[in-house]
């Protein structure tokens, strides 16, 4: 009989041969691009690392006037890998005032051992050329630059430089030679890639130009950047070792992990942007792929009857799928790998793209491996599960068509006298039937919930990041236009210019920004200081704002990263003073010049920033708001007309929004994925339903249908669908949404309300009846021409 089970099977397999190469491309495809996410997920994970590690990314920077002996006595501290200087050069450009990182090669180790870079574009600049350069790519985009273009810049003089650093406020405009660098190439530095990329990054020039240029424009010290051999564990060993070695020609001193902090968490949401995406196709493919499945073996089924009859045992009827299935599950597993590794060269995407040293085709065997295994696992189970079904004796037929039992809505809706249509629909729509009449109900059910509630979820969040985009105050921004004093060293607290006479603004605050110590770790510090009007202030989000001068607020990583909440004390360390100060909120930060972290820093008052200010790195803004009424562009004309001040701008929008709204396809691209599946597993149950309930069909017609009630039956059956997948779906695609919100924007340290777009949502109602409708139509005329005697002689 065995021999009889393999004939049957190896006939069975030539005769349905191209319907199996079918279905193992249709698992195969599925199982590809949810390997493809996986594996470009765990790349995407990685690709800060190593980066860094590519590039020999430092680790600390310190700022100050090192000699040689100390350079030498900080090499031989313990942790320490490398150490590279640069000769920071008091050059200004003027469209970007508030960049500052400028300097160029105090040794042979920077570029090479510490901070080399990676050209994009151009090539690397002639050492022995003093005019030309390279830049980082966010400078690039900032200036609008590229290669061939100049970038014309100021400097001040060494001694308006000597003056500054003994305090001098104001030493005037700058009396350096003015520079004009000619760009060769576009670069990518480690800073590139994080919060200071944004406004800048580093501009290193070449060691022609230090010659040409030492005894004309002033220097400020150096940048000593520090490599450590175990990255951030050996961080704090090596500031405090830098304290004491360089002690009072140390101007600033910092880990540099909040620098690549905005990079690090815009990858890591991306990566599980592609986890959840990876997950979801592999859910709704599996379910796609087990109806198609489960069909194909259940047309054969027929034939597995015969052979019953014949004494086939129902083992052996269920071996006889043995052949194709296994041909199925090798060749879906064997096409998902091939056309994965054939994928890689997509993923990485956004910054995480930009990280990765090596673009191009990869083969992660740890994913591939697992991912094949379950592919194939996937397609024998569900085949097992599926012929295990279709060999069921008569008896058991008999008891499951005994068993089946009508749908009470469907016994309401006649009761109520509704139509034969209507009542006929429902029926086609709600009971899966038993037999050559079951139709795969429950699957065009669920799918027809799935696709309404990814629809939903994804009207949430793309409508609460729109919101989040158009409103300033949500980032932090609690002012409309801001004004950084491009003097060289003007104090915090010093005049505002006149800007308090001006009749157009009816609030000002003053900002300083400088790095402080929280616990001895390095954070961003702002401290605003009311001059008119009603207060401005940062953005709370939980608690209240720094009122007294011992209070402070800070943002959700900084006190995630603390170990702090709100009533706490936490240590500062300034420039010469270590003060205690009670957390009082948790606040988010606005992005003013050099690209601040949104919820990462620590918010004082004017009063309480002052015994921490250092006078040798700082920067100082005024923010404002304007009058009701206002000539807005005149009163911005004028602030620019003050010569201590750059040009007035608005709102930025923070790094870590854009890099979001950047990747807002991917949660639409899901939902319109699933929202096809849905739709084509409800197409695959109306025709599914319409080829086998003909014999209910043609009995209709016989009793009196016409073809528009034939197909307003199959209308209503679709209609019925989508009314179920809509009353569950959008309740809970509104959770999801609030949800998937909820968990990003806690992320990102912003409010978490969602907002939910009311009419957005209702217009799903409509759209969705019409679309289920328009894949009903096919069917629907199907069924209105077919022919009740044809149909029941068939029987």
């Amino acid at each position: 009989m065995w021999r009889a089970v393999g004939f049957v099977a190896g006939c069975d397999l030539r005769r349905r041969w191209r319907r199996v190469i079918l279905v193992a491309v249709l698992a195969g495809a599925t199982g590809a691009l949810t390997l493809a996410m996986a594996a470009g997920a765990r790349r995407t994970s990685s690709a800060l690392d190593r980066f860094q590690h590519d590039t020999r990314s430092a680790d600390i920077e310190l700022d100050g006037e090192p000699t040689a002996a100390q350079l030498r006595a900080l090499t031989q501290v313990r942790g320490v890998a490398a150490v590279g200087t640069l000769r920071a050069f008091a050059l200004q450009v003027p469209g970007a005032p508030d960049f500052q990182a400028i300097g160029t090669p105090g040794d042979t180790s920077f570029g090479t051992v510490v901070d080399r870079d990676r050209i994009i574009s151009g090539r690397a600049p002639n050492p022995a050329a003093a005019d030309e350069i390279t830049i980082g790519e966010g400078l690039a985009a900032r200036l609008h630059l590229g290669i061939g273009d100049h970038l014309d810049a100021e400097s001040f003089s060494p001694k308006q430089v000597a003056s500054i650093l003994r305090g001098v406020a104001d030493v005037g405009p700058t009396s350096g030679p003015r520079v004009r660098l000619r760009v060769v190439g576009i670069v990518r530095r480690p800073l590139d890639l994080g919060d200071r990329g944004a406004s800048g990054g580093l501009l290193v020039l070449t060691p022609a130009f230090d010659r040409a240029y030492v005894d004309h424009i002033g220097i400020f010290g150096a940048r000593i950047r520090v490599r450590t051999v175990d990255g951030a564990a050996d961080v704090p060993g090596v500031l405090e070792a830098s304290r004491r070695i360089f002690s009072e020609s140390l101007f600033n001193a910092q880990g540099l992990a909040v620098e690549t902090q905005g990079a690090r968490n815009a990858i890591d949401l991306l990566a599980l942007a592609l986890w959840i995406g990876a997950g979801v196709l592999a859910l709704a493919g599996s379910v796609a792929f087990g109806i198609v499945l489960t069909r194909e073996i259940s047309l054969v089924s027929t034939d597995r009857k015969a052979l019953r009859d014949l004494g086939c045992t129902r083992l052996q009827r269920v071996a006889m799928s043995g052949p194709s299935t296994l041909l199925i599950a090798g060749a879906s597993a064997l096409l998902a790998v091939l056309v994965a590794v054939g994928l890689s060269p997509l993923f990485p995407f956004g910054v995480a793209r930009r990280a990765d040293p090596d673009i191009g085709l990869h083969a992660d065997w740890i994913v591939l491996l697992l991912g094949a295994a379950a592919i194939a696992g996937v397609v024998l189970g569900v085949a097992c599960v599926a012929a295990y079904r279709a060999s069921r004796s008569s008896a058991d037929d008999a008891s499951a068509a005994g068993s089946a039992r009508g749908s009470k809505v469907v016994e309401r809706a006649a009761s109520a006298g509704l139509s034969p249509a209507v009542t006929n629909g429902l029926c086609m729509a709600l009971e899966p039937g038993t037999g050559k009449t079951a139709v795969p109900v429950r699957s065009a059910l669920f799918g027809a919930v799935v696709g309404v509630l990814a629809v939903t979820a994804m009207l949430v969040f793309a409508s609460s990041l729109d919101r989040l985009v158009a409103t300033p105050r949500l980032y932090g921004s609690t002012w409309d236009f801001k004004a950084m004093d491009v003097t060289a060293n003007t104090p915090c607290g010093a005049g505002d210019y006149g800007l308090t006479q001006e009749p157009g603004i009816a609030a000002l605050a003053e900002v300083c920004s400088q790095n402080v110590q929280l616990d001895g770790r390095p954070f961003a510090g702002m401290a605003f200081t009311q001059l008119r009007g009603a207060p401005i202030g940062p953005e709370v989000t939980a608690g209240r704002g720094p009122q007294g001068p011992r209070e402070v607020a800070l943002g959700a990583k900084t006190l995630h990263a603390l170990g702090k909440r709100i009533g706490d004390t936490v240590g500062v360390t300034g420039l010469a003073t270590k003060l205690d100060y009670q957390i009082v909120g948790r606040v988010l930060f606005p992005t003013l010049g050099p690209a601040q972290p949104l919820a990462d820093g620590a918010a004082f008052t004017g009063a309480g920033y002052s015994p921490l200010f250092d006078q040798n790195i700082f920067f100082r803004y005024f923010v404002g708001r304007f009058a009701r009424g206002a000539d807005r562009s005149a009163v911005e004309r004028r602030v620019d007309a003050v010569p201590q001040l750059g040009s007035p701008t608005g709102p930025t929008v923070p790094v870590e929004v854009d890099r979001l709204r950047q990747i807002g396809w991917l949660p639409v691209t899901l939902a319109a994925m699933l929202g096809t599946l849905a739709l084509l597993a409800v197409g695959h149950a109306l025709v599914t339903a319409v080829r086998r309930r003909r014999h209910d069909l043609a009995l209709l017609k016989t009793l009196g249908f016409n073809p528009h009630q034939v197909r307003t039956t199959v209308a209503w059956q679709a209609t019925t669908l989508a009314a179920a997948g809509l009353i569950v779906g959008i309740p809970t695609g509104v959770i999801a949404g609030e949800l998937l919100w909820r968990l990003v924007a806690d992320g990102l340290g912003v409010a978490t309300a969602a907002a939910i777009p009311a009419v957005a949502v209702l217009l799903t109602i409509p759209c969705a009846i019409a679309l289920v409708n328009l894949v009903a139509f096919f069917p629907a005329r199907a069924a209105a021409r077919t022919r009740p005697a044809i149909a029941l002689r068939s029987e």
